[in-house]
């Protein structure tokens, strides 16, 4: 079987790229609603693209009311799921190839979804014909379920199970191979500071401060606009402090002088492969003679309670489980002027530990000046690495690898949680660079028919027919 298997992925090998190329020159992400388009006219074109090259595949599509969509596959009360989703993150800046041109460059196709989720639902998609060309029999249903609003709260999903049956099981490719049997709980706090300052005196003055485009991405620009200081003047106060020139951008414009920091984005999720420029850009501010006393007060506390740290350390929630799973922490966007500034971060938390744990070890570090707020918690996923339903995947993973690695826990959030018993399964190989959310996001084309025929594999080793039935 893994021999055909193979020889029809490398069949499909042409319309895979295809497939992936016109999905990705969607820039589907999330906007206000519109119409009957919950989330924008851009996710509902990728909604609507995806459904039309499923059925002309050949399946059998429902569209759940331009939430979210199926395709499906297979016979049978039982349903076996693979979880997509095909809206994307803000593509952000300083890429080598157009974010949605889906160009081809040495071998992997480029652009913002190609990893993340709209490469790995193609490639569950042809997993998906693969299985059907070769004739497999199967004993369950299968649904390819393609979410719409993921990065942002997955209430596409939940919408769509209000409608449609949940799958007995399920695996979601949107993460790392092999087989992810736990996911950190995910968690968004909302850190406001109200400043009042009552006399206009002379001096430093915050204007404006901003910074990230989405709170599960560490943010690669930040700036803050001042005035009351000459451009020359902030540079000699600057002089003294140690930071790189390179990503600090000075400049003077109507009266006022605008700094701009450069980071390095990163996954929300692993905020140690990025630089938050809002965090760099802080603590060049914090040395700053503001004027306010309540705008010095706010980033005293932001450089030392938060600071350059991704653990939560030094705001008392670092953590760590024997899973083993620990605590990273990301601020993804702030904004704000001299009398109000919000900031809203990404924490990711162990498998063992719970919101409530998390806000409350918070709580003990903040100041008057700093209230917090929870909007939203995602609740942990763990799966015992030895049930069968990993133990069939791993299996599938296994003969088109040969690695025996074990299944891993991770830091980020997929559809699986969602599920009564659901894992993510690739699409990224062990060793290769996370570039979900990140500039230059690519997937490279060989792994993404290596992929597909992994997920035909788990398709026909869970749902296909044994000899005996």
């Amino acid at each position: 079987m893994k021999d055909k298997i193979r020889e029809r992925a490398e069949f499909l090998r042409d319309n895979m790229i295809l497939s992936t190329q016109e999905l990705v020159r969607i820039p589907s992400v999330e906007a206000e609603a519109e119409g009957d388009f919950p989330y924008g006219k851009n996710v509902y074109q990728a909604l609507a693209k995806a459904v039309e090259i499923s059925e002309n595949l050949g399946f059998k599509t429902k569209n759940i009311d331009n939430q979210a969509a199926h395709v499906e596959m297979g016979e049978g009360e039982e349903i076996l799921g693979l979880l997509c989703h095909l809206d994307v993150v803000p593509e952000g800046s300083d890429w080598t190839y157009p974010p949605y041109a889906a160009e081809i460059h040495d071998g992997k196709i480029y652009g913002r979804g190609t990893i993340d989720d709209k490469g790995p639902a193609v490639a569950a998609l042809y997993g998906m014909k693969i299985v059907q060309e070769l004739g497999v029999k199967l004993n369950k249903k299968v649904r390819l379920i393609l979410g719409t609003n993921e990065e942002s709260g997955m209430a596409s999903l939940d919408y769509y199970f209000k409608k449609e049956k949940m799958p007995d099981l399920a695996f979601s490719p949107d993460a790392t191979f092999p087989a992810i049997h736990a996911e950190k709980g995910i968690l968004d706090l909302k850190f406001s500071a109200e400043i009042e300052e009552k006399a206009a005196k002379e001096g430093i003055k915050l204007i404006e401060i901003k910074g990230g485009n989405a709170t599960n991405m560490v943010p690669d620009y930040a700036e803050a606009v001042i005035s009351g200081i000459e451009k020359e003047e902030l540079k000699e106060l600057l002089k003294e402090l140690e930071y790189d020139q390179d990503e600090l951008e000075i400049k003077a414009e109507n009266n006022n002088i605008i700094l701009g920091y450069h980071g390095i984005s990163a996954h929300g999720s692993m905020p140690e492969d990025g630089k938050n420029a809002i965090s760099y850009l802080i603590d060049i501010l914090a040395e700053l003679p503001f004027v306010a006393a309540g705008v010095r007060d706010f980033f005293s506390f932001y450089k030392n309670k938060i600071g350059l740290e991704y653990d939560g350390a030094s705001i008392g929630c670092k953590d760590q489980d024997d899973v083993p799973t620990a605590l990273t922490f990301n601020t993804g966007i702030i904004k704000g002027d001299q009398s109000k500034i919000q900031f809203i971060v990404n924490i990711r938390y162990p498998v063992k530990s719970s919101a409530e744990k998390v806000v409350s070890d918070i709580k003990t570090e903040l100041t008057d000046l700093i209230a917090v707020e929870l909007l939203r918690d995602a609740k942990p996923l763990f799966v015992a690495k030895d049930d069968p339903f990993i133990k069939k995947l791993m299996a599938a993973y296994q003969e088109f690898t040969g690695d025996d690695s074990e299944p891993i826990a991770i830091g980020g959030g997929t559809y699986a949680r969602k599920v009564k018993k659901g894992v993510a399964f690739g699409p990224l190989f062990p060793g290769q660079p996370e570039l979900a959310h990140q500039k230059d996001e690519h997937i490279g084309i060989d792994d993404l028919v290596k992929s597909a025929a992994i997920y035909a594999k788990a398709i026909i080793d869970i749902a296909g027919v044994k000899r005996d039935e």
